[in-house]
């Protein structure tokens, strides 16, 4: 571990010196239209066509971070105004809960948000979040403070027909990886446009739908 945290972060340096870096790999989404490169002491392992991925060390197999495309689906359609930092914030909040039979644990507000952009101009989002639980014990609820979750990270890799965010965890327990890794692999994320598949969800059938009403057949006679 301690030679991969050096080698990553001279890669690090070399990133915000000059562009990315001779010998990094890139991963290309075909299907939701979102790239990044990283540094050869890691590996991507992607799934369903990048709606997920973890970030691996490349000599253990050790995952360093998990990814995730939220929403992946098309349906149910977004309400209008909705915005990428709203369900990114939003999403990192919920994937937090965790029920357990006396009790359950969860991070949320108060939430900081830091904001700034890849060097391919995708908005980029580092979250704090405020974690608690609640136990019974005996007759009675026991709320505590557990700490923070800081930071989780979110990019908005939104289509112009989608709002879509990818969030990026570090994982590692009491040795995560270097953030300044992270934040170096995320400066290289790059979109590109998807064609919308237009797809008709099951909501837009109904009356007062987002996308608009649909009449039924006029009755014979």
């Amino acid at each position: 571990m301690r030679i991969l945290a050096v080698t990553l972060a001279l890669l690090a340096t070399a990133v915000h010196a000059g562009g990315v870096p001779g010998g990094w790999k890139t991963y290309r989404s075909e299907q939701f239209g979102w790239e990044l490169a990283y540094p050869p002491a890691m590996e991507l392992k992607a799934y369903l066509g990048g709606a997920s991925a973890d970030f691996r060390d490349a000599i253990t197999g050790g995952v360093l971070a998990e990814l995730e495309l939220w929403p992946s689906d098309l349906c149910p359609r977004e309400r209008p105004g909705t915005t990428a930092e709203a369900i990114g914030t939003e999403r990192v909040a919920a994937v937090t809960q965790a029920d357990g039979d006396d009790g359950s644990s969860s991070c949320g507000s108060p939430i900081t948000v830091r904001r700034s952009v890849s060097d391919r101009g995708v908005p980029l989002y580092e979250v704090g979040l405020t974690c608690g639980s609640e136990r019974i014990v005996g007759r009675r609820t026991v709320h505590r403070r557990e700490g923070r979750k800081d930071p989780t990270f979110f990019a908005d890799v939104s289509q112009a027909w989608r709002k879509r965010v990818l969030l990026v965890d570090p994982v590692g327990g009491a040795h995560p990886p270097e953030l300044t890794i992270i934040r170096s692999v995320l400066a290289t994320l790059a979109t590109f446009p998807v064609p919308d598949p237009k797809v008709v969800c099951i909501e837009d059938l109904s009356p007062g739908a987002i996308a608009g009403t649909v009449t039924a057949p006029p009755s014979r006679k």
